[in-house]
């Protein structure tokens, strides 16, 4: 399970590094990319805030039930990803308006991109550098079967086997980002 939550970071922070790539083109004069912004947001919006972040409350919940001296962690842990899923979607909805020809200046198109990606780094490193190295070091074997049956599994619409129609333009988007970093 945590090999799978590991691997769901690293599939996020590789497409946090299209957006950063891209926020340095920006930077420089070049014109954004807003569908392949869009792409990116929605998949965070449905896989890592739908499926990704709940996975990971499961986890933090049973960890705080059987770990009190741990609870703080997790429940601001918890409330993050809360505020996360709604920042997440007001720059969707940012995002979803200017592809319907609202008039955003640059500068605040470049500042809400920049504060995305920063706030989903920050993210992704405190639990991998915090809250991860404490659940493998707190939780048992027996203890991960038990979280596995409180939960549903769901295959990664853009990184796993299939990829989904309305990832496929993100995906060849990847592999050409991909050929250039």
């Amino acid at each position: 399970m945590m090999a799978q939550l590991h691997q769901d970071h690293l599939n996020l922070s590789r497409l946090l590094g299209v957006l950063k790539h891209k926020l340095a083109l920006l930077k420089g004069g070049e014109r954004p990319n807003y569908l392949l912004v869009q792409d990116v947001v929605a998949y965070i919006v449905d896989y890592a805030d739908t499926y990704h972040h709940p996975l990971e409350d499961v986890i933090y919940q049973y960890s705080a039930e059987h770990y009190p001296e741990y609870q703080e962690i997790f429940n601001e842990v918890e409330q993050e990803h809360q505020k996360i899923a709604q920042d997440t979607r007001a720059f969707q909805e940012l995002v979803q308006n200017i592809l319907l020809d609202a008039i955003v200046p640059m500068a605040q198109f470049i500042e809400r991109l920049e504060q995305f990606v920063n706030q989903q780094y920050a993210h992704l490193n405190r639990e991998e550098g915090r809250v991860f190295p404490l659940l493998e070091r707190t939780i048992s074997t027996a203890q991960w079967q038990e979280i596995e049956q409180r939960l549903q599994s769901r295959e990664d619409p853009l990184f796993g086997e299939n990829v989904a129609d309305e990832y496929k333009r993100l995906y060849r988007e990847l592999i050409s980002e991909s050929e250039i970093i």
